[in-house]
């Protein structure tokens, strides 16, 4: 036993090492680096006299709203990617004095089940997630665009100047990915109450060829463009790809302290309290965390009937922010022993929006021209973004596992997640693999 928990260590240090290790030091964060891209592509610095500073003040609000609608995106689906259960794969009740097994098969993966570890044993584990991001609200990340208007000259109002209806659309090309490695250890402090450590250690990966283009009204009606990235204003350059996004960032993502308490055992079902707070450790800047603490509590009712497990977690998950909401939660499932060294895991989960969407997080959605031809009175919307807006980001998900006990206290897991919706920033499927050890 002590040559296995000595094995495990010593890989988790050497995993660690290697990741900070193979990672090198970014002169700008990944934001910044989006950042930039949008003032690359809004500064027309070659139009002529004050035309080239025309997208600059209506769009610094818009391109900064989009900043923050992708950060709360990207951090949030990184740092809030559910942790393992602190539950081990064979739990103990020592109150006669001796140990006896509350359960036959190895337990949940990442949803929780009422019973606890019993006083004094020790569930410790290390999981590798990977996740590549391929969907924004069910558009393809690399078909991502945002539309910016020219700035409101003359009368209140776009569309009483040509130049009102020049437009700029910019294509991100984005590319997403994060793997993260997640230790974590719990502590049976009583036969009935755990405590516990989550730390992630989290790689973001963002590439993005954006390219940006002009729509020239003030170049197809007059032969002369007002607005343009290059040449002159008869001969207009009306695209441009601003400088390509390849980096990476590494580092602790937002680490979580539990404590769950078992309230009712041996009923007809047993329950449990849990709660979870997750500190602000990751780097916002780089997608690494939230930039904010949140606390979780969970109801967690489940009953053993013999090799079958059923659970059921009801929570809600309080954000100490003004920039994102609240969120309730659910997650419904099983875990089956099938046979003496396997046991298959299945749940369904769900997270929902409370409240309203803040307006830090909305993206620009539409903007309106009037004008008039003759003695009518036309308007247009033009659209901001092909992102579909929505009010609430909800995430509904199925998730398919196994623990799988080799020998002894070893068990060895395998996770695969796949949405069933598309709110928010979504991958096709998430692998998790993982290993723990209980003793």
């Amino acid at each position: 036993m002590i040559q296995g928990v000595n094995c495990m260590i010593r890989t988790i240090a050497v995993l660690f090492m290697g990741i900070f290790l193979a990672h090198s030091v970014i002169a700008q964060s990944l934001k910044e680096q989006i950042n930039g891209v949008f003032d690359e592509v809004l500064n027309l610095e070659l139009s002529p006299g004050e035309h080239g500073e025309h997208f600059l003040p209506v769009n610094v609000t818009a391109s900064q709203a989009v900043i923050n609608s992708l950060n709360n995106f990207i951090g949030n689906s990184v740092a809030s990617f559910p942790l393992s259960s602190s539950t081990a794969g064979v739990t103990f009740d020592f109150s006669s004095g001796k140990p006896v097994p509350t359960s036959t098969s190895f337990g949940p993966i990442y949803s929780e089940r009422a019973q606890t570890l019993g006083s004094g044993r020790i569930n410790l584990g290390l999981n590798f997630t990977y996740i590549k991001f391929t969907k924004v609200r069910g558009l393809p990340t690399k078909d991502m665009r945002l539309t910016f208007t020219h700035q409101d000259v003359g009368d209140p109002g776009l569309g009483d100047s040509p130049n009102e209806f020049d437009t700029m659309d910019l294509f991100m090309n984005m590319d997403i990915r994060a793997s993260v490695f997640a230790f974590y250890l719990t502590y049976g402090i009583t036969d009935r109450f755990d405590i516990g450590v989550a730390v992630p250690f989290t790689n973001v990966q963002l590439k993005a060829d954006p390219i940006a283009y002009m729509n020239s009204y003030t170049w197809v009606s007059n032969d002369s463009a007002n607005h343009y990235f290059d040449g002159t204003q008869t001969e207009p350059v009306l695209t441009k790809a601003p400088t390509p996004i390849d980096d990476d960032a590494t580092g602790i993502g937002d680490i979580a302290v539990r404590a769950k308490y078992n309230f009712v055992r041996e009923k007809l079902i047993d329950f449990s309290a849990l709660a979870e707070y997750r500190m602000a450790t990751g780097d916002a800047d780089n997608f690494l965390g939230t930039g904010y603490s949140s606390l979780r509590f969970s109801l967690i009712g489940s009953k053993i009937l013999g090799d079958f497990a059923p659970h059921l977690n009801l929570g809600y998950i309080k954000r100490f922010t003004d920039h994102d909401r609240d969120e309730f939660e659910f997650i419904i499932g099983y875990d089956q022993k099938i046979a003496e060294s396997f046991t298959l895991v299945i749940d369904l989960l769900g997270r929902f929006d409370l409240g309203d969407q803040p307006e830090s997080q909305k993206f620009p959605t539409a903007a309106t021209l009037n004008y008039t031809i003759g003695s009518s009175d036309y308007s247009d919307t033009i659209s901001l973004t092909n992102i579909p807006e929505y009010s609430h980001d909800n995430l509904i998900d199925a998730a398919f596992g196994f623990k799988f006990n080799p020998k002894e206290s070893l068990l060895i897991m395998g996770n695969v997640f796949v949405p069933l919706n598309s709110g928010g920033l979504r991958p096709d499927f998430i692998p998790t693999l993982g290993i723990e050890l209980s003793f």
